[in-house]
């Protein structure tokens, strides 16, 4: 029999949106656009062209009807300004409520992705659900969590959900084999909402942003939007990675789960560097030079595709190559001609390589 991920309850299950149907009648573009979801370090799974709003799960009818149409009620109230970019505040008295509909969208989102994936590992735990569920006469959001509210000024995303497994360790001390919490975004129009839930409560850390958001929860006082350094389309993926994270512990930090959020390690092959790439199924190549290079402070960026077909932006960094950008060759070409830098090629037994040098901060 069909299950509630949230209550339990088992028979006919009805259809939630991801994002409420309200957010259809205000205003918003309704042009149709692509869809997609899936694991953060892998491409996603296409969900095909269509009008934003219309994704929904299957949640029991008491769950749909009941608690999270009052969250949704007091979200459209709130949020439609700031959606819209209107300047405003949001009470008190309803910051536990939007943090409770951030959490709730972020869990619903999660179960976009297929029976597969989830059985795999890929999701949430489903005590996340349970624990909701619950509390659902509190309206607010699971103890060990805190929600910030910010500015979104990029133009790649109307509706957006990123769910990010974080764990908590003492600097300098490996990573934790499993995650402690995990980092909730949601952008809607020109508004950013950003949250954390300590999974294991005993681990639990005061957290900031770098961007200094304004905190929405726990409470202190009326929240403006909007303040703080907004998000723009350049810095939303780190953050919603939740690299902007920032421990007020000392020595205490919190992180991104590696397993989730990047890709196997890289190895040397010969002259070249085997780099697993984000389709979970090839590998690409590039100069070994490349690695000596950016140990001396100097980085690059290429283009490369695999056996599949899809193309990457990669770039050198400190800490090793990062895939920027998963799209197709033509697009993927037009990212990296309108990168600032000197294309050069590098030779070897392999063939010729062409990538471009980055300009240093100094040059910028």
């Amino acid at each position: 029999m069909p299950t509630c991920p949230f209550c339990g309850f088992t028979g006919k299950l009805t259809a939630e949106h991801v994002f409420g149907n309200w957010l259809s009648r205000i205003g918003l573009d309704l042009e149709p656009m692509a869809h997609g979801a899936g694991p953060l370090n892998r491409v996603g799974q296409d969900l095909g062209v269509r009008p934003p709003f219309r994704q929904t799960v299957r949640v029991c009818g008491g769950c749909n009807n009941g608690w999270m149409s009052r969250l949704e009620a007091v979200a459209a109230r709130v949020l439609t300004p700031f959606i819209l970019g209107e300047a405003g505040q949001i009470a008190a008295e309803d910051a536990g409520a939007v943090a409770a509909w951030v959490q709730k969208t972020a869990l619903t989102a999660m179960l976009v992705s297929s029976e597969t994936q989830r059985s795999a590992g890929y999701g949430l735990p489903q005590s996340e659900y349970r624990g909701l569920s619950n509390a659902r006469d509190e309206m607010q959001p699971l103890p060990a969590s805190q929600f910030w509210v910010g500015g979104y000024t990029g133009e790649s995303r109307l509706a957006s959900t990123w769910v990010t497994p974080l764990t908590v360790t003492a600097s300098e001390l490996s990573e934790p084999d499993r995650p402690q919490g995990y980092a909730m975004t949601i952008v809607l129009g020109q508004l950013l909402l950003h949250g954390v839930r300590f999974t294991t409560p005993s681990l639990q850390v005061e957290v900031t942003t770098r961007q200094e958001l304004p905190q929405l929860w726990p409470p202190a006082e009326q929240v403006a939007w909007s303040s703080g350094m907004p998000v723009d389309d350049a810095a939303y993926l780190g953050f919603a990675a939740g690299k902007d994270l920032r421990s007020m512990e000392r020595h205490i930090e919190v992180r991104p789960w590696k397993p989730a959020t990047e890709l196997p390690e890289s190895r040397t092959v010969g002259s070249m560097v085997e780099l697993p790439t984000a389709c979970g199924k090839h590998v690409v190549y590039y100069p070994a030079g490349l690695v000596d290079e950016a140990l001396r402070g100097r980085f690059y960026a290429f283009g490369t595709a695999c056996e599949c077909g899809t193309a990457y932006l990669v770039q050198t960094e400190p800490d090793g190559a990062h895939c920027k950008a998963v799209n197709s060759v033509d697009v993927i070409s037009e990212l990296y001609e309108s990168l600032p830098g000197r294309e050069v090629v590098l030779e070897d037994q392999h063939g010729m390589f062409p990538c471009k040098r980055l300009p240093e901060a100094s040059e910028r």
